[in-house]
């Protein structure tokens, strides 16, 4: 069973900027009985893109499952088909020219460098640039350390629950910060024109538009457009 999607609408967009994307999507919060999302807040349940585009398909969310289930279960056998999917992305993108990439948490929020089967993926693949968001706000900050893997980019994902207070101090960290919002005044990234948030100049304040359910949401998490 293949892990690595390649046929998504956003990281597709990143080929012209010379990126070859590969994105894990495992089955997010609890759906599949194991909680990946242990720091996701009401707003983002309510409107996770686990439904978005081919996740609509029975078949798809019976795979992510199953991706899910296999990662817990037989971590290590996991862990030599993540390595033959990327090994796989590495030799396309050397054929079309590309640099390869792979975000691991597209509908998870795993710490995949503190997970024992996984926490030397980094170094196993130096020319590969990981990249993910995440709502954990200690590992956001713990991305800039010295001592984070220098190919692992974490954006933090901003939530109904932040306060301005915790989000000024992501950016005095120069951790960026990701919104769903219909008003993108105070951001300096419009984030809809590829997936590639390690190419933002860090403290980026990102802009998403919603999408999906996303657009009638009434939690909070996304931040609507006051009228004047």
């Amino acid at each position: 069973m293949k892990l690595l999607t390649q046929a998504n609408t956003k990281t597709l967009k990143g080929e012209s900027a010379g990126y070859l994307t590969g994105i894990l999507h495992l089955a997010p919060s609890d759906v599949s009985g194991i909680n990946v999302c242990p720091h996701a807040s009401p707003g983002c349940k309510a409107v996770c893109l686990n439904t978005a585009g081919r996740g609509r398909f029975a078949r798809v969310q019976s795979a992510r499952i199953r991706k899910t289930r296999e990662l817990f279960h037989n971590p290590f056998a996991f862990r030599a088909q993540l390595t033959r999917d990327i090994e796989a992305l590495e030799r396309k993108a050397l054929r079309f020219g590309l640099k390869p990439c792979v975000r691991l948490n597209g509908t998870s929020d795993l710490p995949w460098e503190r997970m024992p089967a996984f926490s030397s993926l980094f170094a196993q693949f130096p020319h590969v640039q990981f990249y993910d968001y995440t709502k954990d706000r200690a590992r956001a900050i713990r991305s800039k350390s010295p001592a984070w893997p220098v190919n692992y980019h974490l954006t933090y994902s901003q939530s109904e629950r932040d306060t301005p207070l915790d989000i000024g101090y992501m950016l005095l960290n120069l951790v960026s910060v990701a919104l769903v919002t219909t008003d993108p005044a105070d951001c300096n990234i419009n984030g809809d024109l590829h997936d590639l948030r390690f190419l933002d100049p860090p403290g980026s304040r990102i802009a998403l538009t919603p999408k999906g359910t996303a657009k009638h949401d009434t939690t909070g998490f996304v931040r609507f457009k006051k009228a004047a």
